[in-house]
């Protein structure tokens, strides 16, 4: 494996109700960087991060498991989390040391029970926030609904980055207002091709894009600035106003992903790479003690143990964090 510096390495958690795709999304993200030869499935209990015998016979996730991938030069460390309430422990602990939150929502079922319970320990703890509309190719699927939803529980610091052509049981196309981009995906899903936008999506997508660009100017003066000298923000400049928010907690990006399918994990990792902020870029927390923990790799080293944890091949181990 190679070297990464604090920069290239970033560490998520995938949080979210009970069924929404936590651990599908997790083997989505480690078989498309190539880590994995083969996607598992929680039906067949041969995924990567539900290894325990208990979490084969219940079908879903009991434990907080650690995994990592690797895309285009950044690590992405993982935690998949449980989503059922009588694991909280696991996904407060997980939130607790991670430096983004993927919360994935279910495209029928939209802000459950269990988001706003997880929600609470986002909040608490002010993680920079990812949400991921999954189960995009569902029968039942509402975009809208799901996204108006995120907008009254969340906030307006809902912020939207892609929303689907065609949702459904045919889902295979979104557009992506920060690259300004339809992508359409293979029946098998995986790369997916990089389309212009449609022109019956033209209005809609230049509206969306503008919120966007004015959400990404309004967290910082001197791309206020640029934005009232152009009119708009390049690439580099939304991306840069978008991790100033996430930072502050005044952005969440929605993506649009069908994990089932492999559709949306890669674009996904992508803005993880260049936009979530790593651990170096995130403000100093004050704490209760007087010490003082520097975020750089010449201060003494420092760590926070979030949970123990057991595997097989490592048995009992903490899972720490820099």
């Amino acid at each position: 494996m190679k070297t990464y510096d604090e920069k290239h390495i970033k560490n998520v958690v995938l949080i979210g109700a009970a069924k929404s795709g936590k651990t599908t999304l997790a083997e989505d993200m480690l078989f498309e960087a190539g880590i994995i030869p083969k996607r598992g499935s929680v039906e067949e209990r041969n995924t990567i991060s539900d290894y325990h015998e208990v979490e084969h016979a219940r079908g879903n996730s009991v434990y907080a498991t650690t995994l990592h991938t690797e895309w285009r030069d950044y690590k992405i460390n993982i935690i998949d989390t449980p989503g059922l309430e009588d694991f909280m422990g696991e996904v407060a602990s997980s939130i607790r040391v991670c430096d983004t939150a993927v919360m994935l929502l279910h495209a029928y079922n939209g802000v459950e029970v269990g988001t706003e319970q997880i929600w609470d320990y986002v909040d608490r703890y002010n993680k920079p926030t990812i949400l991921a509309i999954n189960q995009l190719d569902h029968e039942n699927a509402n975009y809208q609904q799901v996204l108006e939803q995120a907008r009254r529980f969340f906030g307006p610091a809902v912020t939207v980055m892609q929303y689907p052509v065609n949702q459904g049981p045919g889902f295979n196309a979104i557009i992506d207002l920060l690259k300004m981009t339809m992508y359409r995906f293979p029946a098998g899903g995986g790369k997916p091709e990089k389309l212009p936008i449609p022109e019956e999506e033209k209005t809609q997508a230049d509206e969306w894009h503008n919120t966007l660009v004015e959400k990404a100017a309004e967290n910082d003066d001197a791309l206020m600035e640029l934005y009232f000298e152009k009119g708009s923000l390049d690439e580099d400049e939304l991306r840069q106003g978008l991790k100033i928010g996430m930072m502050k907690h005044q952005v969440f990006p929605v993506f649009c992903l069908s994990a089932l399918r492999n559709m949306g994990s890669g674009r996904m990792m992508g803005f993880i790479d260049n936009v979530a902020p790593s651990a170096v870029e995130m403000p100093r927390k004050s704490r209760k003690t007087a010490a003082k923990y520097p975020t750089t790799p010449l201060a003494p080293p420092a760590c926070s143990c979030s949970r123990p944890s057991w595997n097989p091949t490592s048995a009992n181990s903490p899972s720490l964090k820099s």
